[in-house]
């Protein structure tokens, strides 16, 4: 394979240093413009990943799809990898904050558990495929492309974990909820639950994510027993 000329490479690697020099700059003192330009460009990516999944898209797709070319691309975000990851982080962080708004509200533990679940379920649906793959790739310990993405959902993880664990633990001092429970155990259990519908959820099925959130609510809160009959003791 012929080599390339040293000319050549030298000044694309000026252009993209530039570019890079040019994003930084941006990015420390963002303009209105700036950011709403940044933000067409994350929902065009969204539908890149969309149609085509995260290992076939390409900057080419992304800058078709925006209707501009790959050095505007750049200009906001130095990888597919980095624009994936920005999708991600704005997915979670919609989802903290709507639960962080659920659980300050005025209503019942059983009422807040349950909406929040419902809430998660419904948001999966809402951005499938990012919360998927952030579930199922462990995305938080991804550190990005020179940015801080992996910190920032570590932080909105541990965030979400505490919400539930408040809700629960209201839930036992009023005695909504048992006073023998573990508030952490629960959160543990909840979260194992609705991270592991990422194996068989998918937007368009049999349920929608809401009737998803609803059963799962309606479980954790309710169980499965009909409450007329007395469970077997186990034999020794």
């Amino acid at each position: 394979m012929a080599s390339r000329p040293t000319g050549s490479a030298t000044a694309d690697d000026a252009a993209a240093s530039s570019i890079s020099r040019r994003r930084t700059q941006a990015r420390r003192d963002p303009s209105v413009g700036y950011l709403e330009r940044r933000q067409r460009l994350l929902a065009a990516a969204a539908q890149v990943f969309k149609d085509k999944g995260l290992d076939a898209a390409s900057i080419n797709d992304i800058a078709e799809r925006m209707g501009t070319d790959r050095a505007s691309v750049y200009y906001y975000y130095g990888s597919k990898q980095e624009i994936f990851l920005a999708l991600v982080r704005q997915a979670v962080e919609e989802i903290v904050v709507v639960a962080e708004s659920i659980a300050a509200a005025g209503e019942s533990s059983t009422v807040r558990l349950q909406r929040l679940v419902q809430a998660q379920l419904e948001a999966y649906e809402r951005h499938y495929p990012y919360i998927k793959l952030y579930i199922q790739e462990d995305m938080n310990r991804v550190p990005g492309d020179g940015t801080t993405a992996g910190a920032e959902l570590k932080a909105l993880g541990l965030r979400y974990e505490a919400l539930i664990e408040h809700i629960t633990r209201d839930g036992i001092t009023s005695g909504e909820f048992r006073a023998d429970l573990d508030a952490r155990l629960v959160m543990f259990a909840i979260l194992g639950a609705l991270n592991w519908t990422h194996r068989w959820f998918v937007p368009g099925g049999r349920l929608t994510g809401t009737e998803v959130g609803q059963a799962f609510a309606d479980v954790f809160l309710q169980g499965v027993r009909t409450g007329r009959r007395r469970t077997p003791s186990a034999k020794p």
